[in-house]
């Protein structure tokens, strides 16, 4: 037996439809559209009207007010990026143990607006509020491959830029064939490109418009973890991280 509410799932369609929908719209093509019932979709606008969450003309053609969005701004100013992020990389800092992050890209540079230490011995050096290039570092990798290419022209014609290890990537040709591989797979490396004998595996977080607005991340010692194994051991954790975020962000992502 189904523990879902078929009326729910109906005005949830039909709202959806109404939000995309430039113009007003009748009871007949809501019913095309969505696949339902004319007199379900009858009773579900005569409740959605009674709430003040549509409203109808003088042909009973249907247009969504401004109720759910009055809503949704009030969620939005409550939830800061920051609120929705910490609770899931919490729980990747739980699973893998070792120094996990979200970064946000700010004023050319990654800034941490969350952070976990790592519980080994040897500790990966992070701080909350700190702030790390972009072009040699997980989480600035990852999130810079999704930016848009104007963003990331300008950004790059800075380059070259300084090496802070004999791994780093500096020049716009390295920096922009790394940003392709990190599109193609999803996720971001750093092989010691920022500081020696420190490894990354990051993912991009994305917000509802489909834009990026960060990336997520885990650094590890290479006195526990070999160049090869960081994804190996925490790549999955890592991306179903980013996922989680995004979703919470209402990003949707495409099978």
């Amino acid at each position: 037996m189904s523990n879902l509410a078929p009326a729910i799932n109906s005005a949830v369609k039909i709202i959806e439809l109404l939000a995309s929908e430039k113009d007003v719209i009748g009871i007949s093509e809501i019913a095309r559209r969505c696949d339902i019932n004319k007199n379900m979709v009858f009773r579900i606008m005569n409740s959605l009207e009674e709430e003040g969450w549509v409203y109808s003309d003088e042909n009973a053609k249907y247009r969504l007010s401004l109720r759910p969005f009055q809503i949704t701004s009030r969620v939005l100013h409550q939830i800061s990026l920051n609120n929705l992020a910490v609770p899931f990389v919490r729980e990747l800092w739980k699973k893998t143990g070792e120094s996990t992050y979200f970064g946000i890209l700010k004023n050319d540079e990654v800034l941490y607006i969350s952070h976990f230490d790592s519980v080994q011995n040897l500790r990966v050096a992070g701080t909350l509020g700190g702030t790390y290039p972009i072009y040699c570092t997980g989480p600035g990798k990852a999130a810079l491959a999704f930016m848009d290419d104007e963003y990331i022209e300008r950004y790059l014609a800075n380059a070259p830029f300084p090496k802070h290890t004999e791994h780093t990537l500096s020049t716009k040709e390295e920096i922009l064939a790394e940003l392709e591989l990190i599109r193609q797979r999803g996720y971001s490396l750093d092989n010691e490109e920022y500081s020696p004998g420190i490894l990354c595996v990051c993912a991009p977080v994305f917000d509802a418009d489909g834009c990026v607005v960060g990336a997520v991340g885990c650094s590890a010692s290479t006195v526990y973890c070999k160049n090869d194994d960081i994804y190996k051991l925490h790549g999955e954790a890592v991306i179903e991280t980013a996922r989680k975020i995004s979703q919470s962000m209402g990003y949707t992502y495409r099978t």
